[in-house]
């Protein structure tokens, strides 16, 4: 499984938004439908839905305000690093994609917990 672009993701929300179909989101931003299927099941992505079905319909002629907020979106949607902590410690974020098996629960919190280690040591060197 591949990490999408936020860029993609920020397409598809501003389609669904627009009142578009899942399909006709999945092709505008370049993934497939069942891509979508997934994005729409998770509440953050649907979340952004309705926020930026909120701009549109509030200032549908400007623009500036859709692109600036679709931007936020775009950085929300993405995905976020291992954090140092002040005590030392790594916080890691997992990404466990909706209807995930449990071995692919386990092979996902086991990359993050690398990535975690990773930063770890590069902080001590």
């Amino acid at each position: 499984m591949t990490a999408t672009h936020p860029r993609h993701k920020a397409s598809a929300v501003l389609w669904l938004a627009a009142g578009k179909s899942q399909r006709a989101a999945a092709e505008a931003a370049g993934v497939s439908p069942s891509t979508v299927r997934q994005w729409v099941a998770d509440p953050v992505f649907v979340a952004e839905v309705e926020s930026t079905r909120v701009v549109y319909s509030q200032k549908p002629q400007d623009g500036r305000a859709l692109v600036e907020h679709l931007a936020e979106v775009e950085a929300r949607l993405a995905p976020q690093g291992p954090e140092r902590l002040r005590d030392g410690g790594v916080r890691v974020p997992v990404a466990v994609p909706a209807g995930a098996s449990p071995r692919q629960q386990e092979r996902a919190v086991a990359r993050a917990i690398a990535r975690g280690l990773r930063v770890a040591r590069e902080a001590e060197s």
